[in-house]
């Protein structure tokens, strides 16, 4: 199972991403400040951090690089949490600048920084962080860091010493800040700390977890660690998602689609709310100072996977997961001797079945494969009914169509119902099963079905139940149980064999009930009509088993019509040829098989809603 788990459909594809993009040599490592230059041009790493707290890494994903200005949106979550909204604002602004990083944006009339995302903004945005003193207020930031990735951070020291030995420039932005009295302490005390700020080691998977607290609406998914205030999150994902990768903002927005910050250091932290947190590193750059591996990892992510985020979607469900069982505790409406229920009881843990609803999206639908593949190695066949789905991300359709292949690779079962109207996912369906030989996964419009078809399979593999012979299935029938061999030949000499060929009606629901039927051979579908004049089938009856014999102790007409599926051939037993003093036993045989009926029934529904 630990194979296949590192095999899953979102893990496959950021291998096989990072495969794709590691030969890509374009951009230079950072030089402006020495010590980045000494980074590795050939570190790259991915991580991905679904909401509910799972982790997908590939290549060097526990490297530390420094966080640079991704720090940025994290101070600047934390100046709302001290200062408000309307105080922050009268600092620094929203509005993008749409020129570099380190460029002296200020308002003409108040020296106010653009937006905090840049440099002149983000140390006026250190300048708000509260504390007694210098070395308190570096203490909280890190702690800020630490609910964020988990764990505590550090400052790289030479890189911060390389920072502060060359920031020449951003001192002049905080003394331009202090002459506007945007800074209200002194400037270099306020840009030292934006120098440590940005020194914070980190790694990408420790990226990925911060953009997963940010989607996950400040809470971190995996200690559970209230990392951001709720009501500031959106703030934070606004301003990234216009500032965040400075004069890339735009084309960010329009090709990626995801809120984003990046950073000198290689790092590119992005945020699909509700869903995932994404975390790059590479240390080459563009030449507007973002990872260059980074942001195509984000645009071929963003394109293949659909996870624009201004996608339109509809409402959904709470869980996508309506249901699941298995086919020991849930089984079929055709109904089995008692050989075949054993066997099933047994094994049926091996038949799989998720009911969704709802809309499936990316982290939804990952969570579920996550979920099918923790029982990977006991399913042999998997049913997922989607009834009650709305519609199914593009982001979805690439993941299921990937398990599809496993399934097939692996010789499992893959069986989807409540397709008909899910047009788009049907086609991309399609044209798997046909690369990979599930022809059969649409071959059942019910689950119903889907399950007896399971269930046929698995009892192919367990030896030949012992079914009654024709001329003695009267012996094994519930309804002639402790019954003596006087009385039994007394029914036998009082039925008549009757033949009947596939598709044809037995009886109809409505008509007159005045006999019961055993059968001999074949199946016999019991069947109603809904209200949208649609069938469904309440119970299929095979060899050894009877039906219509209800009516017995109704004294009702029919309420359902009985067609056989097969050729079947069985015995009907006129009511009126009962003996009086057989009809007693008979009554009480059918009691406790109601009795049988009616609590496995009672279990289903626990189960089942």
């Amino acid at each position: 199972m630990t194979a296949l788990l590192h095999a899953l459909p979102i893990q496959a594809y950021l291998e096989a991403l990072h495969q794709r993009l590691s030969d890509i040599r374009d951009g230079e490592v950072a030089s402006y400040i020495p010590e980045l230059s000494r980074a590795d041009p050939n570190w790259f790493a991915i991580a991905l951090v679904t909401v509910d707290g799972h982790v997908y890494q590939v290549g060097d994903s526990h490297q530390e690089f420094t966080i640079q200005s991704i720090s940025k949106a994290i101070t600047y979550g934390l100046a709302l949490e001290d200062r408000g909204v309307e105080a922050v604002l009268a600092k620094v602004g929203v509005e993008p600048s749409g020129e570099a990083f380190n460029s002296i944006s200020l308002e003409k009339d108040t020296g106010r920084p653009f937006n905090p995302m840049i440099n002149a903004g983000a140390i006026a945005t250190t300048g708000l962080i509260e504390g007694k003193s210098w070395p308190d207020k570096l203490a909280r930031i890190l702690q800020r860091f630490e609910k964020f990735v988990g764990h505590p951070v550090t400052v790289d020291e030479e890189v911060y010493c390389s920072e502060r030995d060359t920031g020449h420039r951003n001192r002049a932005i905080a003394h331009l800040l202090r002459n506007a009295n945007i800074i209200e302490e002194f400037p270099e005390e306020v840009v030292d700390l934006y120098f440590r700020q940005c020194s914070i080691r980190v790694t990408a998977r420790d990226l990925a977890l911060m953009g997963a607290t940010l989607a996950n609406n400040g809470v971190n998914p995996i200690t559970s660690v209230c990392a951001q205030q709720s009501q500031y999150v959106d703030k934070m994902l606004s301003v990234m998602t216009t500032c965040g990768m400075y004069d890339y903002s735009g084309n960010w927005v329009y090709s990626v689609g995801m809120p984003a910050k990046s950073g000198v250091g290689g790092g590119i932290m992005a945020v699909l709310p509700g869903q995932f947190g994404l975390g790059v590193f590479s240390p080459l750059l563009d030449r507007k100072g973002n990872s260059f591996r980074g942001v195509r990892v984000c645009e071929e992510l963003s394109r293949d996977i659909g996870v624009h985020l201004l996608k339109v979607v509809r409402a959904t469900s709470a869980s996508v997961v309506r249901v699941h069982y298995d086919g020991a505790c849930i089984h079929s409406r055709r109904q089995r001797l008692s050989g075949d229920r054993e066997a099933l009881a047994r094994g049926g843990h091996r038949i799989q079945v998720y009911e969704l609803q709802g809309e499936l999206m990316f982290a939804s639908t990952d969570s579920l494969i996550r979920s099918i593949a923790s029982q990977w190695d006991d399913t042999d066949f998997l049913i997922l009914d989607f009834h009650r789905v709305v519609d199914i991300a593009a982001a979805s359709i690439h993941l299921f169509t990937d398990l599809l292949a496993r399934f097939a690779a692996s010789g499992k079962h893959l069986l989807l119902t409540g397709t008909e109207d899910k047009y788009a996912f049907r086609r991309a369906i399609a044209r798997g099963a046909r690369t990979c030989g599930l022809e059969r996964v649409f071959e059942f419009e019910d689950t119903d079905r889907a399950l007896e078809f399971c269930e046929d399979q698995l009892l192919g593999r367990e030896p030949p139940s012992s079914a009654p012979e024709p001329d003695d299935v009267l012996r094994d029938q519930y309804l002639c149980q402790d019954l003596s061999p006087a009385e039994m030949a007394r029914l036998q000499q009082v039925t008549r064999r009757l033949s009947f060929q596939p598709g044809e009606h037995i009886f109809q629901s409505g008509d007159a009930a005045t006999s019961l039927f055993f059968v001999l051979r074949g199946h016999v579908d019991l069947v109603v009509r809904t209200g949208q004049r649609q069938e469904r089938r309440l119970v299929t009856v095979c060899a050894g088993m009877s039906f219509g014999e209800f009516a017995l102790a109704t004294g009702q007409g029919r309420s359902t019509a009985a067609r056989a599926v097969a050729a079947v051939e069985c015995m009907e037993l006129a009511f009126a040829d009962i003996d009086a003093d057989l009809k007693p036993k008979l009554m009480g045989n059918l009691a406790r098989e109601l009795a049988r009926r009616l609590s496995a029934e009672a279990k289903q529904l626990q189960i089942l809603g």
